[in-house]
């Protein structure tokens, strides 16, 4: 799996200026749920340490949901991942 440069600790903290909370889904296999209120967006990752590195089609799936629902576009998505690092 291609991991990119970004931490999931950037990305939780960027989604989360963004207006996203975050939950914690105990079950098998254990998820973290990110829910945008104001659009109802909402998709799951799984629950990796602060530290590691995002793998690519999460950060994918952040964006185009992002993209989606008219959160941010692209590029300012990408702006703020690089300011978080």
């Amino acid at each position: 799996m291609k991991r990119t440069d970004v931490t999931y600790g950037q990305l939780d903290k960027v989604l989360r200026s963004l207006g996203f909370t975050s939950r914690l889904v105990k079950g098998d296999p254990p998820a973290r749920v990110y829910h945008h209120r104001d659009t109802d967006a909402s998709f799951m990752l799984p629950p990796f340490p602060d530290d590691d590195r995002v793998m690519l089609h999460h950060l994918v799936t952040a964006r185009v949901m992002l993209d989606e629902h008219g959160i941010a576009d692209p590029s300012a998505f990408d702006a703020k991942l690089r300011k978080a690092g």
